[in-house]
């Protein structure tokens, strides 16, 4: 593998991220890949496509200048190879092969639109970095047009599903209630069958409800929030309007809106699956797309 900074861009449906590693062998001869740099945009594609089934002039004019920016810090930092995956949003955009091209003439980034399967699945890889002990757990990761549940047992994903519920796509009363029922019934089958499941929970929303957290200790080496504080935060939210939210807990308007229904998913898996604890890495997508990169690189170079 070629030492250097490697590069991981997820277009969501609430924001597009980039995140820059620097990839090397330490003195032990061992990988290590160190964050340097990381961006989001709110670009929330997703309010196109819930509205009006395709991305506009306007969004795709913001995600080309997007996508030209993190091309630019790309190559200050030089970086050996990137990959740019999208998501939901752009998977359900009657326009979005045709956006997909236009960005890569405007910018030269080669844009890929993965499936929710493979979504979860990519999500799931970061399990290898946990110092989670051998027993089973449900990672779920909220996003603004979907949700991924991806049960993990010793490091290692067992099955992936994707569910539309995301938070945009609940706030535009896009969501089914024939999802809801498949995501609990998905819930309920790992609790008869395992029993009682802690939550690895991905996303900014969880990142938040944790960063609001009173305790912030470690357990096993890792952030986690426990079920009981995550309702006791999310009550205490719910009593407020977004603009309320933002002056109260200074909250960005992308936040102040999606962190309810997000809350509400963490909710009901925690009900399901009789959680006392939700871990949270405050990692996520385009950690999980870098640093896939950066093993491809390992098997092939």
């Amino acid at each position: 593998m070629k030492s250097g900074y490697y590069a991981g861009i997820d277009i969501g449906t609430n924001g597009a991220r980039l995140i820059i590693k620097d990839a090397f062998y330490n003195e032990n001869r061992e990988l290590e890949a160190v964050e340097v740099n990381k961006v989001r945009v709110p670009l929330r594609l997703g309010a196109d496509v819930y509205s009006i089934g395709e991305l506009s002039e306007r969004k795709i004019r913001q995600l080309s200048l997007c996508i030209s920016s993190f091309r630019d810090l790309m190559n200050i930092y030089d970086v050996v190879s990137y990959s740019c995956l999208a998501t939901s949003a752009m998977r359900e955009a009657k326009n979005g092969a045709e956006v997909i091209e236009r960005i890569r003439k405007e910018t030269g980034v080669q844009i890929s639109i993965i499936d929710g399967e493979t979504e979860a699945k990519t999500i799931s890889k970061i399990a290898k970095d946990f110092k989670l002990d051998d027993d089973k757990y449900v990672f779920i990761d909220v996003g603004g047009g979907s949700t991924e549940v991806t049960l993990v047992s010793k490091g290692k994903a067992i099955e992936s599903t994707s569910f539309e519920l995301g938070t945009l796509r609940i706030l535009a009363h896009k969501d089914k209630k024939e999802t809801w029922g498949r995501y609990e019934d998905l819930l309920d089958s790992y609790h008869d069958k395992y029993g009682n499941l802690d939550i690895v929970g991905t996303g900014g929303n969880i990142n938040r409800y944790w960063k609001m957290s009173k305790k912030k200790s470690n357990k096993k080496d890792l952030n986690y929030l426990s079920v009981e504080e995550l309702n006791d935060i999310y009550n205490e939210l719910s009593k407020y309007t977004p603009s309320q939210r933002m002056a109260k807990y200074d909250m960005k308007p992308d936040r102040a809106d999606v962190i309810i229904p997000a809350g509400n998913i963490f909710k009901k898996a925690s009900e399901i699956l009789k959680s006392k604890t939700i871990y949270v890495p405050m990692i996520g997508l385009s950690d999980s797309i870098v640093d896939t990169l950066i093993e491809n690189y390992i098997n092939v170079l």
